[in-house]
């Protein structure tokens, strides 16, 4: 399946555990990327913090990306991701699904929340 739209960036993945400057797991990966900081704010208000997001990231839907959502808690082996490679801003994925499932444009969203760059930075 496919992006409901053109890549606008690239990312790489790291699983937990695994890091910069080490190679990725999933490397040069096309993907969406949005700032969503007031939306993430507002979703589940009142719900724990680490339930908070502040970006969304579309991918195709074969490209693995894992959460560590539990019934409605974060664990600590989720997939960190950066934008637009690893020298890039640094996501933690707070939760992933399956968008328009059986359609032709079938993609994941992936809710992240972007960590602290070190500054001074031109990145995101």
């Amino acid at each position: 399946m496919s992006l409901p739209t053109t890549p606008n960036s690239t990312c790489d993945v790291y699983r937990a555990g695994h890091s910069p400057p080490a190679s990725p797991d999933v490397a040069a990966l096309p993907c969406i990327l949005c700032g969503i900081y007031a939306e993430g704010l507002e979703r589940g208000e009142g719900d724990s913090d680490s339930l908070k997001f502040t970006h969304k990231l579309l991918v195709d839907s074969t490209t693995d990306i894992r959460d560590s959502y539990n019934a409605g808690t974060i664990g600590s082996s989720q997939d960190t991701i950066y934008v637009p490679d690893k020298t890039g801003t640094a996501f933690s994925v707070i939760f992933t699904e399956v968008v328009d499932l059986g359609m032709a444009w079938q993609h994941k969203r992936i809710f992240l929340v972007r960590l602290a760059p070190t500054y001074p930075t031109s990145n995101l």
